[in-house]
C-alpha cells in the first residue's frame, strides 16, 4: 500500500499527457439535439474574454514569471488573441485561437487547451468510419486505414474539401502546441475527422454534415470522389475497454512482447509485470523481450522504474528536474508541499527556497525506488531488449525509451518520439469557463542526463533502427516494427533469406504499427507472419 510520502513521490513521477474530465456538457447535448454542430456554438464577447482572462491568470499564478514572462498582456500572441475576442465567434475558432496563442508563447506540446474527451465522444460528430493517418515524404500525405462504404484501406487522400493534406498539416503546425512535427503526425486519429477540426480546416460542405474527399486507390493514379457524412460515434456502452497493459510469448521466435499503452502505476500494472517476468524467467527458450510503447502517450514514470528492476540492480542515469512552485501547484498536488516531503528534499540537499528548484536525477532515483519497492527475487534478464517507439511515444513513455537507450539497456526500433529530449510536463488542470475545454499547464522541466553534446540540437529521441510503416504495410495489415524483431529471432531453416527492395518512393506512415522495416544499413527486407503460441492479458 502506498504511504502518504510515497503518494507524493508518485505524483512527482507523473508526467501526464492529459486526463479528461468526468463530466458532460448540458449545453453541448442540447445543441446536438437541435441538429447543430456542437463545436459551432457561438461564444459571446464576454464569454471569450472571461475564458481568456482565466487562462492568462492561471498561467501567471502558476509561476510562469520564473521563466521570463513577466507581463503576458504585452506578448504579441496575447494581443492578437485579445483582439480576436472583440466579436462573437464559434467555440471551435476560439479553441484553435487559444492553442495558437499558447504555441506561440511556449511551443510546449503538453501545455494546451483541449476539448473534454467525454464531451467530444458523446456530442461531436466525425466522418463516419474513416481512419486517417499521416504518411511521411517530401509532402505530408494522408492514408485511410479503415474499410468503410465509401473508402477502402490504403486509399490516399488527394484532397479534403478542396484542401490538400499539405495545407491541412500547415494549419496544424500553426495552431496545435508542439515541439516538433513527429508529434503532429501522431495526433489521435479521431481528431483529424472530428467536426471541430473539419470546421477549422474549412472543409465542410454547406450542409455542415459532409466532406468531399478525392482519393487515390489501388496504386492507380486516378481520383475517386467520395462524399463522407458526419455522424455521431456509435456508443452502446457495452464495448469493454482493452487493458492498457498486456503481454504475449512467441516461442517460435524466442520472444516475449510486453505492450504498454499508458504509463499507469497501479496494482494491475504490477501484477501483469510480475506475471510477465515470471513467465520469461520460467521459459528458458525466451532470449528476447520487446517493450511496445508505440501507442503510449505517457503517465507515471514509475512504470519504468518497476520494469527496469528486472533488467539491472545497478544505479543508472535518469534525468534532472526543474520544479516550478506556486500556490496552485500546492493546491492540486498538496502532498508535494507538505512538511514531510519538504523535509525529505532538504535532507537531500535540495534548496526549495527559490520559485524554481532543481531536483537532480540522483535524488529522483531515491524517490522512485522507494515507491517501486524491493526488487524481485527473480534472476535479472540477461537477453536482448528491444523498445518499439513512434511519434505517439510521449512524455513519460518518451522518457522510458530514452533512459533505456541512454543506459544501453536495449535497442530502440521504430520512428522518433513525440517530445524533444528536454521538455516540460507534470500538469495542472483547469476547467475553462464558458467552454468544453480543459487547460493543461506544465510545472516541471525534465532534462535528460547525457554526455552527448549534441542533445540541444535534437528534436526527438531517435530509434537506433528506423522502421517506418509504408502504405504497402497498411494494405497488407503488417506490423513492421514488431515483425522486424520477430524475423531477427526466427531460426532460418531454408538457407539465407532473400532480400527484397520495395520502391524507395513509398511514403511511410508515422508511428503506426505495421511490418516492413528499415535496418541500419538502410535495406528493406520482407518477413513472415509469426504465430503467437502463448499469450496473457490482464483482466
Amino acid at each position: 500500500m502506498l504511504t502518504h510520502f510515497s503518494t507524493s513521490i508518485l505524483i512527482l513521477g507523473s508526467l501526464l499527457f492529459g486526463s479528461p474530465f468526468t463530466t458532460t456538457s448540458v449545453v453541448a447535448a442540447q445543441e446536438q439535439e437541435q441538429g447543430l454542430l456542437t463545436s459551432a456554438r457561438v461564444l459571446t464577447v464576454d464569454e471569450q474574454q472571461e475564458a481568456l482572462n482565466f487562462i492568462l491568470n492561471k498561467t501567471h499564478e502558476s509561476g510562469y514569471s520564473a521563466i521570463g514572462l513577466l507581463d503576458l498582456e504585452t506578448e504579441p500572441a496575447v494581443l492578437s488573441m485579445r483582439n480576436s475576442t472583440s466579436v462573437p465567434t464559434s467555440h471551435f475558432a476560439f479553441t484553435f485561437g487559444l492553442n495558437r496563442m499558447l504555441h506561440d508563447l511556449f511551443a510546449d506540446a503538453h501545455l494546451r487547451v483541449e476539448v473534454d474527451a467525454i464531451v467530444a465522444d458523446a456530442t461531436y460528430a466525425t466522418l463516419d468510419g474513416l481512419c486517417l493517418s499521416w504518411l511521411t515524404g517530401d509532402e505530408p500525405r494522408l492514408i485511410n486505414s479503415c474499410e468503410t462504404e465509401s473508402a477502402r484501406v490504403g486509399d490516399v487522400v488527394t484532397s479534403m474539401g478542396g484542401r490538400t493534406p499539405a495545407d491541412i498539416f500547415a494549419m496544424l503546425q500553426e495552431t496545435i502546441p508542439h515541439e516538433q512535427d513527429f508529434f503532429l503526425r501522431a495526433l489521435p486519429q479521431s481528431w483529424l475527422v472530428r467536426e471541430d477540426f473539419l470546421s477549422y480546416f474549412g472543409v465542410l460542405n454547406d450542409d455542415s454534415a459532409s466532406v468531399d474527399l478525392i482519393l487515390t486507390r489501388d496504386g492507380v493514379q486516378r481520383d475517386v470522389f467520395v462524399s463522407i457524412p458526419l455522424a455521431l460515434a456509435h456508443t452502446n456502452g457495452t464495448t469493454p475497454n482493452p487493458s492498457f497493459v498486456s503481454f504475449e510469448v512467441q516461442n517460435e521466435t524466442s520472444t516475449a512482447v510486453f505492450k504498454l499503452d499508458e504509463c499507469i502505476f497501479n496494482m494491475e500494472y504490477m501484477v501483469v509485470l510480475q506475471d510477465f517476468w515470471s513467465t520469461v524467467d520460467a521459459n528458458k527458450n525466451v532470449d528476447t523481450v520487446v517493450l511496445d510503447l508505440r501507442n503510449n502517450r505517457g503517465g507515471s514514470f514509475l512504470v519504468a522504474t518497476a520494469f527496469l528492476q528486472y533488467i539491472t540492480r545497478d544505479p543508472y542515469t535518469l534525468f534532472d528536474i526543474k520544479q516550478r512552485q506556486s500556490d496552485e501547484f500546492c493546491n492540486q498536488t498538496p502532498a508535494l508541499c507538505d512538511p514531510q516531503t519538504i523535509g525529505f528534499l532538504q535532507s537531500q540537499g535540495i534548496d526549495i527556497s527559490n520559485e524554481v528548484y532543481d531536483l537532480p536525477g540522483s535524488v529522483l532515483s531515491i524517490f522512485l525506488s522507494q515507491i517501486a519497492g524491493s526488487p524481485s527475487s527473480l534472476d535479472l534478464f540477461n537477453g536482448t531488449l528491444y523498445v518499439l517507439t513512434s511519434g505517439v511515444t510521449f512524455s513519460s513513455a518518451h522518457l522510458f525509451a530514452a533512459v533505456i537507450q541512454r543506459n544501453n539497456f536495449g535497442t530502440l526500433v521504430g520512428t522518433p518520439t513525440g517530445n524533444t529530449p528536454n521538455f516540460w510536463g507534470n500538469l495542472l488542470q483547469f476547467s475553462v469557463p464558458n467552454t468544453d475545454l480543459t487547460y493543461y499547464l506544465t510545472t516541471t522541466r525534465t532534462e535528460l542526463n547525457s554526455t552527448d553534446g549534441n542533445d540541444e540540437g535534437l528534436d526527438a529521441i531517435y530509434p537506433d533502427i528506423l522502421v517506418p510503416t509504408t502504405r504497402e504495410d497498411v494494405l497488407a495489415g503488417r506490423d513492421a516494427q514488431l515483425e522486424y524483431v520477430l524475423e531477427k529471432n526466427t531460426p532460418n531453416t531454408n538457407g539465407p533469406a532473400t532480400s527484397t527492395m520495395p520502391p524507395t518512393s513509398s511514403p511511410d506512415i508515422s508511428g503506426a504499427p505495421s511490418t516492413s522495416y528499415k535496418s541500419k544499413n538502410s535495406k528493406y527486407h520482407k518477413s513472415k507472419k509469426s504465430k503467437i503460441s502463448r499469450s496473457y492479458k490482464s483482466k
